[in-house]
């Protein structure tokens, strides 16, 4: 992690604990005391997102994103809180292997494979499920997503793409 970040990461923590502390001391009215708490947390997801950007991730506060990845994409992470990502993944050869990291915390994700590829599930879920609702699936040499990070209340599913993307992508 670059020293710039270290030094982000540093100020966000002391502005969340100080704001933490200034709502729950009695110096303030209830009203606040509220708006303290939520500046706190308002910074402290605005801090994640922005370091999660800088990896180039794709981040969902309350919305959605969707992209499209070709065969030569190594690795995407999605961050959804309150949101959702649609992955597009083109054709590929046997020897991909694309490394998708998830973060759902209260929301989820597609993630649309053409026929041939496999799935290897290395997530940690609490309360989150994924589900793989293509109609066959491969065994063996195949292109391969890995599927890692950690979900919470939220989930993954695992679609066929539909075949006016295959013959878009073609």
């Amino acid at each position: 992690m670059k020293k710039n970040n270290n030094h982000l990461i540093g100020l966000t923590v002391l502005a969340v604990v100080v704001l933490h502390i200034l709502a729950k001391s009695s110096l303030f009215t209830p009203f606040w005391s509220r708006a303290l708490a939520t500046g706190a947390i308002l910074i402290a997801v605005s801090a994640v997102a922005y370091l999660a950007l800088g990896r180039g991730a794709n981040v969902s506060i309350l919305s959605g994103s969707q992209r499209e990845l070709d065969s030569r994409s190594q690795q995407v992470t999605s961050v959804n809180l309150l949101g959702g990502t649609k992955l597009f993944l083109s054709q590929g050869d046997g020897k991909v292997v694309v490394d998708a990291s998830f973060i759902n915390i209260l929301g989820g994700g597609d993630i649309f494979l053409p026929a041939g590829w496999r799935v290897e599930d290395h997530s940690l879920k609490l309360l989150a499920g994924i589900t793989d609702k293509r109609q066959t699936h491969v065994a063996g040499p195949a292109p391969t997503v890995r599927i890692t990070g950690f979900m919470l209340l939220g989930g993954l599913t695992i679609r066929e793409l539909p075949q006016t993307a295959v013959s878009m992508a073609s």
